[in-house]
């Protein structure tokens, strides 16, 4: 028998959730805002352009993925408050039904969160990358073995 207790677990995780998501995606449409800007002032150096070009695009799949988890991780929010009515009116299976598709829902959002991340670091890799050369002792794939 699904409580209360059991329910409201969740209720709290997912507005935080959203919240951090919400100032992740605010934080990449200011890179996205500066990146256009630069790739505009740029455009004569060719290789700065091609990496800001790579950063752009791979700035647009971050966002979808940060849109995308904040729509479910949203729908998961309103799926969960569903769920309290459900229980509270003694509505067991729809109530255990719709606890699923919150448990779902947040998976998912999780997972677009968890790919964003990667692709963050793959984005910081392209800097460090065309950083490197340029750094006093730095550490080369042939000097590392």
């Amino acid at each position: 028998m699904m409580t209360l207790d059991f329910i409201r677990t969740l209720f709290p995780a997912i507005p935080l959730a959203i919240v951090a998501l919400n100032l992740r995606y605010t934080s990449l449409a200011g890179l996205m805002r500066n990146l256009a800007e630069k790739c505009v002032t740029a455009g004569q150096i060719s290789g700065q352009a091609a990496l800001l070009a790579k950063e752009l695009q791979m700035m647009q799949l971050r966002i979808s993925l940060v849109k995308y988890a904040l729509f479910f991780a949203g729908l998961a929010f309103v799926l969960n408050l569903g769920v309290m009515y459900l229980t509270l009116y003694g509505y067991g299976l729809s109530a255990q039904l719709a606890m699923g598709a919150t448990i779902a829902m947040m998976m998912v959002a999780l997972i677009c969160f968890c790919i964003e991340t990667l692709l963050s670091t793959r984005a910081l890799n392209l800097h460090i990358e065309q950083l490197a050369p340029s750094l006093p002792g730095r550490i080369t794939k042939q000097s590392r073995g």
